[in-house]
């Protein structure tokens, strides 16, 4: 009974403190992105609040702290974060390092820091307070603060104010800040499927009177995908496609032959080491990556393929052959393609 009438108090007094007329000192209304050793580029960072709200704070290029600045709609409690952000090697010969994480933030916890901050100042007033996003490799804190400088502010605080020790000096010493996060992501060497830097779409492609009409990838939670779903793995698909016979007759007049294949795909650990040994040979900046589905005649093709520029605009990067044959390059879809499935389908009667 007394941990649940605690428990009650604690979120009655949340719900109060953001509701009060006090509320525009804990809202941050502008937000940084930065790191504490050298240059990243963070693609996705979103915080969320305990409203339901959330701030973005995917700034690009950062190199320093505080970093990237921009205003933000107002990000009150947080409650959780997800984001990928990359470090690019310091020499030519190194592999850029990439980074997630996907993480409940405590609350609790942090309200009461950032209230302790609120309560901390013997004079200054705030007028507005910031959240700052941090980077060290896969280590991410997040920041809250009110920008107290002490070269131009009054910043000395109450006796006894902080006895948890919770507020701290910012990294560069300039200003005070309170930890409202403080975990480890994820780090890989290869970019982790489906993340902002390499998105795997589904997607069919027509081949003179080709059509693929339906298409379905299923993937390793048995979860089905159509055509422009994001998708890690496929690990079975089913696919109908039709070849119109005569063109140039009338739209009533059109007849088709129709086709129809389903199957699976090679093992999922082979197939993504397939598919970074194709990432890998291309010299350049590696976009958007397509699961391609075509087919010529009664053939179909599933492929892997993948955008990739060089420094010069408009330019295509090259890409290094494989000894093993596993991509090539389709005119179908005018660059080189990993070869995942090949095969004939099975005729049958149309509408």
């Amino acid at each position: 009974m007394g941990r649940a009438l605690i428990t009650l108090t604690t979120v009655l007094a949340l719900i109060s403190f953001t509701g009060c007329a006090d509320n525009k000192l804990l809202r941050a209304k502008s937000g940084n992105a930065g790191s504490t050793d050298g240059p990243y580029g963070i693609k996705e960072m979103v915080v969320s609040d305990m409203s339901g709200g959330f701030s973005d704070f995917s700034y690009g290029a950062v190199s320093s702290y505080p970093g990237a600045y921009a205003t933000i709609s107002g990000l009150g409690i947080p409650t959780h974060v997800k984001g990928h952000w990359s470090k690019n090697p310091e020499s030519t010969t190194d592999s850029p390092v990439y980074y997630r994480i996907d993480s409940v933030i405590d609350s609790t916890l942090a309200f009461e820091k950032m209230k302790a901050l609120n309560n901390a100042y013997e004079n200054f007033e705030p007028s507005s307070a910031s959240v700052q996003v941090v980077v060290d490799k896969a280590h991410l804190r997040i920041f809250y603060t009110f920008s107290c400088f002490n070269s131009y502010d009054d910043c000395s605080k109450k006796e006894g104010s902080d006895p948890n020790g919770w507020i701290v000096r910012s990294p560069t010493d300039l200003t005070d800040v309170v930890v409202l996060f403080s975990g480890n992501g994820e780090s890989s060497l290869t970019p982790f499927p489906t993340s902002p830097y390499d998105k795997r779409i589904i997607r069919a492609v027509n081949v003179g009177e080709t059509v693929v009409s339906e298409a379905t990838f299923q993937d390793m939670d048995s979860v089905n995908h159509q055509v422009t779903d994001q998708i890690v793995l496929p690990t079975a698909f089913s696919v109908i496609w039709r070849k119109k016979l005569n063109p140039e007759a009338g739209f009533s007049d059109w007849q088709f032959d129709n086709y129809q294949l389903a199957g699976d795909f090679p093992a999922q650990d082979m197939m993504e080491e397939s598919i970074q040994a194709y990432r890998n040979a291309m010299v350049g900046y590696v976009k958007t990556s397509t699961f391609d589905i075509f087919a010529e005649e009664d053939n179909l093709f599933i492929t892997y393929s993948a955008a990739c520029l060089t420094e010069k605009a408009g330019e295509r990067c090259k890409v290094i052959e494989d000894p093993q044959k596993r991509w090539r390059y389709f005119d179908e879809l005018g660059r080189y393609a990993l070869v995942l499935f090949e095969g004939k389908g099975e005729q049958f009667a149309g509408e």
